[in-house]
């Protein structure tokens, strides 16, 4: 997991779940720039992927196209935890207590749907890899996202 630590390098905030979301109209000027920054996160990423997993020719073959598709399912939904962050931040220093509930709600919405994502893909990705991989592959997911999670965190200051 050598390639990790760059990972993180490559502006931390802006990781992994921003790309054309619909975000709050104070940010919609960074949506060009967050793009970028997805586009080559992503591109990382599955670099990352592809070299701890160490796929056969055949497993390649079959891995990728459904990697693909959950990396599209899980931008959907990262999508939203952009909406919420931008939305949070337009809003922390004048949160209303009904404010605050409804980012609270919204962001368990968004936890378990990325949950029902991944468990969805690692159930079908299960049918092209031997199951050693497939555990592999779910503790790289967890340490990508993992990272990203505190980079993300370390960068949303605390709600006064």
């Amino acid at each position: 997991m050598a390639k990790l630590k760059p990972l993180v390098g490559l502006c931390a905030f802006l990781v992994a779940p921003l790309a054309e979301a619909q975000v709050n109209p104070e940010f919609a000027n960074i949506n060009d720039a967050i793009e970028m920054i997805r586009d080559m996160v992503q591109l990382e990423r599955k670099d990352i992927v592809a070299e701890e997993l160490a796929l056969t020719g055949e497993e390649s073959t079959n891995f990728w196209p459904v990697y693909d598709a959950y990396v599209a399912e899980r931008e959907v939904v990262n999508d939203r935890l952009v909406k919420l962050i931008t939305d949070y931040a337009a809003n922390y220093l004048t949160m209303s207590d009904e404010m605050a509930t409804t980012l609270v709600d919204d962001y368990f919405d968004v936890e378990a749907d990325r949950l029902k994502v991944r468990r969805k893909y690692v159930r079908e990705l299960g049918d092209v890899l031997p199951p050693k991989k497939l555990a592999r592959f779910v503790q790289i997911e967890n340490k990508l996202d993992t990272i990203v999670q505190v980079d993300i965190a370390s960068e949303i200051p605390l709600l006064r």
